[in-house]
Order: structure tokens, then C-alpha cells, then sequence
């Protein structure tokens, strides 16, 4: 019985997290009234968003709330990659966001930390469902849909997961990457900025090689057929060709870039 009880705890907890993140953006456009008000509408009101909104009509009306005078679309959509490396590891996750102040936010580039560093600790590779992230636990047991949730009311916009990556290493490979436009992280082993590529070897030993394949990987327009594609650097040589010359291969690789 107690093991059913905090089962359905924690389904009702992920489903109201969940709601409440995407009837916070629907109430902010239709009221203008800030994030913390209309939370506050959601809890008192069960997280019914009708009830809800007849609610802070009625306080606003009889506390003078200040509305904003205008809510316009995002017009400038950003999307900061963040790279996390540890010695058998490396997680790459986009998250969106509305404007390039909150893309550097210190509080935006915390939860890309805590994501990261949550999916380091799961044990798949490869492509890592946002469904699946939001249902998991950061190291303090809090969902991360709260965690959205959270950041989402005191950053003031909305904020989306869009892409998750887990790279596993055996002692044989190694892990190179590049962001462009990168953004300074006071967090370590943490990369970041606007659009990025980790790469896979086995057995490489030139680091300005694996440098240079996650560059031209960020930079090229298909990430299909790495091995054919003429090196951007270097358009007389394939990057199978650099394999080849330099008996390494490319295990795996990822790129997220800023659409």
C-alpha cells in the first residue's frame, strides 16, 4: 500500500508539473499578469487554468495588479548546447529559450547543468527522448518537469528541452567537440553556446584532427556520409581519407545547431 502511494504521488506530481508549465505560458499571454501570479492562480485553483483565470481577472481587478501592456510572440527563438564531460561520459543537450539574456542567465545555464549532468547518470546512449528527461530525477530526487516548471516562472519566458545526446567511452575512444559562438561557464567540464558537435574516436592521437572533424561537422550542411565529405578545412581531403592516413576511426557524433 505505501509502495502504491508514493507511485501515484509521483504520477500526480509529473502530470500537474507538466500542466502547469503549459498553461503558465497560455494564462501569461492572455492576461499579462507575471509568472509568480499566475502559479499562484494554478495552486489555489487545483490547476484548473478556467477557474484559474477567473480568479486573477478578479484579484487583479480589486488589488491593482500591474498588467503588461503588451505580450508579443518570441521573435528571436535561441537554442544554448550544453556539453558535459567526464571521464567515461559525455552528455550534450539544446535547450530553448526566448531571448540571448536568458540564454546566459545564470539560472538558464544551472538547469542546462543539471540536465547534463542527470543524463550522465542514466544508463543509455544515444539519443535520450525529452518525454524521458522529464519524468527523471535530478541527485535531490526533483523532477525535472518541476525544475522546468520553476525556472520557466523566474526567468519570465518559455524554456523547452529540445535535444539530448549520451556519449558511453571505453578506455580505447576519446571525445572531441566545438561550440560556435561559445558562452563563458563558470561551471567546469560544462561547454556552451549556440551551436555544437561531439565527436567519437577510436584509437585517434592527433588532437587538431578530432578538432578539426567536430568543426567541419558544425559547419557542414548534412550531417549524413561523414567519411565522403570533402574536410570544409581542406576540400582535396575526405574526412575517411583523414581516417584512413591516420588509422583512427569515427565511432559515433552528434551536431545541435540553433534551429
Amino acid at each position: 500500500m505505501f509502495q502504491l502511494r508514493k507511485y501515484c504521488s509521483r504520477f500526480l506530481s509529473t502530470n500537474a508539473a507538466a500542466l502547469d508549465k503549459k498553461v503558465l505560458i497560455k494564462l501569461r499571454s492572455a492576461t499579462g499578469l507575471p509568472f509568480i501570479k499566475i502559479k499562484e492562480a494554478l495552486q489555489v485553483n487545483n490547476f484548473d487554468s478556467d477557474k484559474a483565470l477567473i480568479w486573477l481577472e478578479e484579484k487583479a481587478t480589486e488589488e491593482n495588479w500591474v498588467k503588461s501592456s503588451k505580450i508579443k510572440p518570441a521573435r528571436n527563438i535561441r537554442r544554448q548546447v550544453g556539453i558535459l564531460k567526464s571521464r567515461n561520459c559525455v552528455s550534450m543537450v539544446a535547450v530553448q529559450c526566448e531571448t540571448e539574456s536568458v540564454a546566459k542567465n545564470a539560472n538558464f545555464i544551472g538547469l542546462i547543468h543539471s540536465i547534463t549532468s542527470s543524463l550522465q547518470s542514466m544508463d543509455k546512449q544515444g539519443h535520450i527522448t525529452v518525454e524521458d528527461l522529464l519524468v527523471s530525477r535530478d541527485e535531490k530526487d526533483l523532477l525535472f518537469s518541476e525544475m522546468l516548471t520553476t525556472t520557466v516562472g523566474r526567468l519570465g519566458e518559455n524554456i523547452q528541452p529540445k535535444a539530448c545526446y549520451n556519449f558511453r567511452l571505453s578506455p580505447q575512444m576519446s571525445s572531441h567537440h566545438y561550440l560556435h559562438r561559445k558562452i563563458q561557464s563558470e561551471i567546469p567540464d560544462l561547454s556552451l553556446g549556440s551551436m555544437g558537435s561531439v565527436v567519437i574516436f577510436e584509437n585517434l592521437r592527433d588532437d587538431v584532427v578530432g578538432n578539426m572533424i567536430a568543426q567541419h561537422i558544425v559547419g557542414s550542411e548534412s550531417a549524413d556520409n561523414l567519411l565522403s565529405q570533402p574536410l570544409l578545412q581542406d576540400e582535396s581531403v575526405t574526412v575517411g581519407h583523414l581516417c584512413k592516413v591516420h588509422n583512427f576511426k569515427v565511432v559515433d557524433y552528434c551536431k545541435m545547431s540553433s534551429q
